[in-house]
């Protein structure tokens, strides 16, 4: 025996239940336990921020520029109804132009079918990840049905033409052997591929958006207003990668030209610089210039390239691999 149920009006449904317990919408023969004959729908959420998924969300797209953080409900639901929410499932779509992490609640964890369960995992800008509860309160407690991150490498390059300057304060403390930052601006970008890090023009720093291990290069010329020791002595200029600041102890790599001071006074002196390391989510990575040792330059410290080529500084990385 079949009952059907049809509902007119303004919205026109049709249910059909078999005695199997079989419910069937626009069928007269549901073969499974819920069949549907048409479209479904279920709530799309876009969010800029960090946030907790909750009962109501289904699939949720990231778009922020940030790094940013989904939390995972608890496998217990208080709402609307007490009891674990086994085979729930949420889509998660990285829309953004930052890494986005996926965490469990609390001391629960994530199978992501590579060993033991993760407290988290990463989302790459342009990734995608589906989630479904295993109705276990503790330990694992979701598993990883899809995930696919975005894996084109991140190439990164600024180069300018213009002079870059440090007088005045900025020279004063360019003698204080503290590092300056060199300028560019978003003009300067030559490529920008792969979405792990992004120019921040304003102030003057790559920022990292995924965690990894990046090659990272700077290149430079360097001349000096003049020498305070005539033309017999030497200046020690370095070139560094800094993180995080501009104190000596945030550089990461660097290297030093030992430049004479007549040299310095009238001609630009090529300095190169080269690291490899390992860059966290949310760090900020700088080509910076001071004074080492020797001559002090006076009236200015600059940054030019000879008549005879274009590029005075470029400033690159590339990320090698991730955590």
């Amino acid at each position: 025996m079949k009952k059907l149920i049809t509902l007119l009006g303004t919205i026109s449904c049709s249910f059909f239940f078999a005695q199997s317990g079989n419910v069937g919408i626009n069928t007269v023969s549901p073969g499974s336990t819920l069949t549907i004959n048409g479209s479904i729908a279920g709530k799309y959420r876009n969010v800029s921020t960090s946030t907790t998924l909750g009962v109501n969300d289904f699939y949720t797209a990231y778009n922020g520029t940030a790094v940013g953080t989904f939390t995972l409900p608890l496998a217990t639901a208080a709402a609307p109804a007490a009891g674990n929410i086994l085979g729930r499932i949420y889509y998660i779509k990285n829309v953004g132009t930052a890494s986005l992490t996926i965490a469990a609640n609390g001391s629960e964890l994530i199978d992501n079918q590579s060993g033991a369960g993760v407290a988290t995992l990463t989302i790459t800008p342009g990734g995608y990840v589906m989630l479904i509860s295993k109705g276990t309160t503790s330990g694992t407690t979701w598993e990883v049905a899809l995930l696919i991150n975005k894996t084109t490498p991140t190439i990164a390059a600024l180069g300018a033409t213009d002079t870059a300057t440090f007088s005045g304060a900025a020279l004063t403390n360019f003698n204080n052997s503290i590092p300056q930052i060199i300028p560019f601006s978003t003009g300067d970008v030559i490529v920008n591929q792969g979405g792990s890090a992004v120019w921040n023009d304003a102030g003057d720093y790559w920022q990292i958006l995924e965690s990894g291990v990046y090659k990272i290069e700077g290149y430079a010329y360097f001349a000096s207003g003049n020498a305070t020791s005539g033309t017999t002595g030497w200046a020690g200029i370095n070139l560094n990668i800094t993180k995080n600041g501009t104190a000596i102890s945030n550089i990461i790599g660097g290297n030093r030209a030992n430049i004479m001071a007549a040299i310095a006074d009238i001609a630009n002196t090529p300095i190169a610089v080269n690291c490899i390391v390992h860059l966290n989510a949310g760090d900020r990575v700088y080509l910076t210039m001071n004074w080492g040792f020797g001559n002090k330059p006076a009236g200015d410290a600059h940054i030019t390239a000879p008549a005879s080529l274009l590029e005075s500084r470029n400033f690159s990385l590339q990320q090698l691999s991730t955590p």
